[in-house]
């Protein structure tokens, strides 16, 4: 972990950016490691979503150089049994509680420990007192074992897969962007040339700007799935939709 460059911890939470919560996760960090870079991801997902939590952490930790520490806490069940977790995965580590949001990052080589819990700690903000100094530790060296016990037993649940039907591939909304764009589970890997949601037919263009303005349009996305977009738009809003919608693909 010792380079000539800074570790770096991302941060990636629901909570929000209005009170006091995210600086002093980072205040917790820097009091043990001032040199660490602490990049944010976003602190604006829907509260408690768990499953949007971990669709943004699988579309941005490849992004990152290897050995970054990704810090993140979706944590509906702060002080109840849930277990508070490291993970090593894929060149990188992971800090957060063990709700399944760190489904999409594990392989069959993944390594998980569960943290010890060194002091007495508030019931309510475990981000400020177990993850962000164990990230802290982690960026100064420390590795897993000094923080944690590996287990085998955690939470993981299955990216949503897509049905072949007659004709076509059954799929679903998954994720809804800032600019309310509609992403699905149809990876931009599959043929496709229509779309239907809602029973209304969305044709695939290449690019936004290729379809007419305000039109319901489908184009292959950056996080490598398919999405529904609406050109210089909000899609979300005209179609009224939301997370789990059906789509059929032809």
């Amino acid at each position: 972990m010792h380079t000539d460059s800074p570790v770096i911890i991302t941060f990636l939470s629901d909570f929000g950016d209005t009170d006091w919560f995210v600086a002093a996760v980072k205040g917790e960090i820097l009091k043990i490691n001032k040199k660490v870079l602490i990049v944010d991801i976003t602190h604006k997902l829907v509260p408690y979503d768990i499953n949007s939590a971990a669709f943004v952490l699988k579309s941005v930790y490849k992004n990152f150089p290897a050995g970054t520490i990704h810090l993140v806490v979706i944590d509906p069940g702060v002080g109840s049994e849930r277990k508070p977790i490291i993970v090593e995965s894929a060149g990188y580590y992971f800090v957060g509680p063990d709700n399944g949001v760190f489904s999409y990052v594990y392989n069959k080589y993944s390594k998980v420990f569960k943290i010890k819990q060194r002091k007495r700690l508030s019931s309510t903000f475990h981000a400020r007192d177990i993850f962000g100094p164990v990230a802290a530790r982690l960026s100064k060296g420390s590795s897993p074992e000094v923080s944690g016990i590996m287990i085998k037993d955690y939470v993981k649940f299955e990216f949503p897969k897509i049905k072949k039907i007659k004709r076509g591939i059954q799929g679903e909304v998954i994720y809804i962007d800032h600019f309310g764009n509609l992403i699905t589970n149809i990876p931009n890997s599959t043929d496709v040339k229509e779309l239907y949601i809602l029973k209304r037919k969305v044709l695939v263009k290449k690019f936004y700007g290729e379809g007419k303005m305000d039109e319901i349009i489908c184009l292959k996305g950056s996080s490598g799935y398919y999405e529904i977009a609406r050109n210089k738009g909000n899609a979300q809003d005209i179609l009224g939709t939301s997370v789990g919608i059906e789509i059929m693909a032809f």
